[in-house]
C-alpha cells in the first residue's frame, strides 16, 4: 500500500473528526478514502459547470401587469368559510 502525507487545516480536521463521530469510521485515513470512493467521481463530473443549454443573451422582457378598473371587475363570490373551523370531509 502506498503511503501519501496530507497537511489539513485545523477547520477541516474539526468537521473531518465530526464526520468521523456520524461515520463510525476508525480514522481519517478511512475518512478520506471513502469520501474519495464515495464521491470522487460526482467531483470530478461536476468540478467545471457546463451549461446543458444555450443561454440567452437577453432574457424576454416580462408581459406587462395590467391593474383591472372597478368596473370590468367582477364581484367577488361571498363564502361562509372561516379558518377557525375544522377540515371535514378528507
Amino acid at each position: 500500500m502506498t503511503q501519501a502525507r496530507i497537511v489539513l487545516r485545523d477547520t477541516v480536521r474539526e468537521r473531518g473528526q465530526q464526520l468521523l463521530e456520524t461515520t463510525k469510521l476508525g480514522s481519517l485515513t478511512e475518512l478520506i478514502n471513502v469520501m474519495f470512493a464515495r464521491y470522487g467521481r460526482h467531483l470530478e463530473e461536476t468540478w467545471e459547470v457546463k451549461p446543458m443549454f444555450p443561454s440567452l443573451t437577453q432574457p424576454e422582457p416580462l408581459p406587462e401587469a395590467t391593474t383591472p378598473t372597478t368596473a370590468t371587475t367582477a364581484p367577488m363570490p361571498e363564502t361562509d368559510f372561516t379558518f377557525n373551523e375544522p377540515l371535514t370531509g378528507l
